[in-house]
């Protein structure tokens, strides 16, 4: 009994911790209870594939073995989460190349962004409709049977597939801004051109409203490959490239 007790509360640690990491269950519009539900809910069901190395000989060492849970869990959802990112510096990307600063860009409670706002619902939105809750499941039974609970995490292993993300997730961003920056670097080009051979002319309130436009009818063209390219690249690294 106290065996199966312990593994349960060492699961949540590792489920709990993985849930807040996350893309889609850490958002902040999702209510904690919500998420602690989630995580309980989860824990009967994936604790059956959990193994545990050997029982706790304390109550000092039951707590590091579920901060090690804790850690566990963070890294695996933190991974995602690197990736994940990418339409958020995307859309930062578009918001400083496309004039568009006051409607495009990452959604905080100081500035937020209606157009880029939209721009992330819509991503997390697709990646539910496309599966993600079955693969975060399918991820966390895997990691329960590749690491038995309380083990310690292998930095060695971890820490490239970080860096890896990070790049690329970096190189994913900077392709769904393509257009968007390319066509901010062409809009300025021809601007100082057409300033030089018209110096009385005012080429910026000519101009920038018709680069505005030009931007948002990109966005309406662009926007739904922008994320079904995003949503496709994050469920691809969950299904693959996840140690």
């Amino acid at each position: 009994m106290n065996s199966m007790l312990i593994g349960f509360l060492l699961t949540y640690c590792r489920v709990q911790a993985c849930l807040l990491a996350l893309p889609v269950l850490s958002e902040r519009l999702l209510p904690m209870r919500v998420r602690v539900a989630l995580a309980m809910s989860l824990t009967p069901l994936l604790a059956e594939h959990a193994t545990i190395g050997g029982l706790p000989e304390s109550v000092a060492h039951l707590a590091m073995l579920s901060a090690a849970e804790v850690v566990s869990g963070l890294a695996l959802g933190g991974l995602v989460r690197l990736f994940a990112v990418a339409l958020d510096v995307a859309a930062s990307a578009i918001a400083a190349t496309a004039s568009l600063s006051q409607l495009v860009g990452v959604a905080t409670e100081y500035s937020p962004h209606p157009i880029g706002g939209i721009l992330h619902l819509a991503g997390l939105a697709l990646i539910m409709a496309l599966g993600f809750p079955l693969l975060v499941c399918d991820l966390l039974r895997e990691s329960f049977v590749l690491r038995p609970l309380g083990g310690a995490i292998d930095v060695t292993a971890i820490l490239p597939v970080a860096i890896s993300f990070v790049q690329r997730g970096f190189m994913l961003a900077m392709m769904l801004a393509a257009p968007f920056i390319l066509g901010g670097f062409l809009f300025q080009l021809l601007s100082g051109m057409i300033s030089k051979v018209m110096p009385a002319l005012p080429v910026v309130f000519i101009a920038a409203p018709g680069a505005i436009l030009l931007a948002l009818l990109a966005l309406v063209i662009l926007v739904p490959s922008i994320i079904s390219i995003w949503a496709e690249a994050v469920m691809g690294i969950m299904q693959t490239d996840l140690p």
